[in-house]
């Protein structure tokens, strides 16, 4: 798990190659219900002189933010703040891409927190981009995430059936002012 300290002035990373398949695409067009027809229409996508139907831009970034858990590591993300992307030229199924992650500007929000920016950009093998995605995203700080880590020493919670019947309730309670 990488945090906040671990992003400040981290190296670009480099990922790939990835395809997104035809297959998979039927399979999220019709799971999402994103059913223009530049997505799912080959003739239609060549009538606005495409070569063929395209990836969904929200598509692409969802794959390349899986690839980068799976295949990087994940960091400790609390919250998207912004994220904004430009589609520079059309990403067709079945076409092998790579993408670029690169870490901006880097602010401390408070003693839990900080603030990432970071610019992905999703090219083919002769570096020509596809789209380029620029987001900042809330993540913990190392500090915070040992201070909230739960205590190895603390008991766990009660998985027998015969103690939980005889352990006591807990209760919370609510003063009205």
């Amino acid at each position: 798990m990488k945090y906040w300290e671990d992003l400040v002035g981290a190296p670009d990373h480099r990922f790939g190659p990835l395809v997104f398949g035809g297959d998979l695409l039927d399979r999220l067009l019709d799971l999402m219900g994103e059913k223009h027809p530049v997505h799912d229409d080959d003739a239609f996508a060549r009538a606005l002189d495409r070569a063929r139907r395209i990836v969904p831009g929200g598509f692409i970034h969802s794959i390349t933010s899986g690839w980068v858990v799976q295949h990087g590591s994940p960091a400790a993300v609390v919250g998207l703040r912004t994220l904004a992307w430009d589609f520079v030229r059309p990403l067709y199924p079945d076409t092998p891409f790579w993408f670029t992650t690169r870490t901006g500007r880097s602010v401390e929000i408070d003693d839990r927190l900080g603030l990432v920016e970071s610019t992905r950009r999703v090219h083919d093998d002769n570096d020509r981009t596809y789209a380029i995605g620029r987001m900042s995203v809330v993540v913990l700080r190392r500090a915070a995430a040992v201070a909230t880590a739960p205590d190895p020493a603390a008991p766990g919670p009660v998985t027998e059936p015969a103690q939980a019947a005889t352990a006591p309730a807990r209760t919370s309670e609510r003063t009205e002012r």
